[in-house]
């Protein structure tokens, strides 16, 4: 594979070669990556050294805020290989495929971690499904980038919905695209639209009836909540608060009736839908989709989308 300046500019990058530096600005922020090298120039007093001037195989990412003229911030390094996609050119790429088919986006909610080096991208399409019970429930596409290698580009399929005067959000581990998946095919993404949206109108009022119905065992729950508890204390008992306010009302010394799934889901989804760690976010929604009852169609459609090459 070409060095990594050799690709800087195909990648989108804006390139200063003599200086070795590498930059990508859109609306979430600025990029820059460095060439590594020891010291080239050491001080008068100091004796030079053969490897004065060695340049190292990797390159130091820092990010800077729009608006923020003060100073970079350095955020790790990534190696001579890393392949760089700019977080508005992954957006794009996936609108264009959602509007190929025809189907108008609803919002987008964009989360940025604080250092500026991962993104997810929550874009709600039109063309959902209305339930007396549940209300409006949308399909989503949720767009994963990062800057310093800490996860592969990708693009998950997902559900919105809305629930107190709260919106939620939810991606299926099952409906993930990776990088390998995505790389310049964006007809074969807008065909993975087409055929979700398809499956999700036709599927998502089942499944959710299908998790209302079913309850869980008590080792299932404590299971669940173990899963959950593993990415935090605070967590856990954040999501069994939910659970106990979503409980039905018992007389007075009663033990009150164990949970369905929907249930669990709504209350870990309530919690991860505000989550701001992306990393204890996707955490949280794969405890959520392992309670879910999901109908065969749709979990084959997820797997086949999952698999692809």
């Amino acid at each position: 594979m070409m060095k990594f300046e050799e690709r800087a500019s195909a990648m989108g990058l804006e390139c200063n070669d003599e200086k070795g530096i590498y930059r990508y600005v859109d609306i979430h922020g600025r990029i820059m990556y460095r060439t590594i090298q020891t010291t080239l120039i050491p001080p008068a007093n100091i004796t030079p050294h053969e490897t004065d001037g060695f340049v190292i195989p990797y390159l130091s990412l820092f990010t800077k805020r729009n608006g923020d003229d003060t100073h970079w911030n350095y955020c790790g390094i990534v190696s001579q290989i890393y392949k760089f996609v700019g977080n508005e050119v992954l957006n794009e790429q996936v609108r264009q495929s959602i509007l190929r088919t025809g189907l108008p986006i609803i919002r987008e909610n964009t989360i940025i971690s604080y250092d500026l080096t991962r993104m997810r991208n929550e874009i709600v399409i039109q063309n959902g499904v209305n339930s007396l019970q549940y209300g409006d429930i949308l399909p989503v596409m949720i767009v994963n980038n990062s800057y310093n290698g800490s996860k592969s580009q990708s693009i998950q399929f997902g559900l919105s919905m809305n629930y107190n005067e709260e919106v939620l959000s939810f991606a299926f581990k099952f409906g993930e695209m990776k990088q390998v998946h995505i790389d310049g095919a964006s007809t074969t993404l807008s065909s993975d639209v087409g055929e979700y949206m398809e499956v999700f109108t036709g599927n998502i009022l089942d499944m959710i009836n299908a998790s209302f119905n079913h309850t869980l065992t008590e080792d299932e729950l404590f299971l669940t909540l173990d899963v959950v508890g593993e990415i935090g204390k605070k967590r856990r008992e954040g999501v069994s608060k939910l659970l106990t306010e979503l409980a039905p009302e018992v007389p007075d010394g009663a033990t009150p009736p164990l949970p369905t799934a929907w249930k669990v889901f709504l209350a870990i989804t309530r919690y991860s839908s505000f989550e701001p760690n992306l990393n204890a976010k996707s955490l949280l929604e794969n405890a959520a989709e392992s309670v879910l009852v999901i109908p065969v169609r749709m979990m084959d459609v997820l797997e086949k989308i999952n698999k692809e090459e």
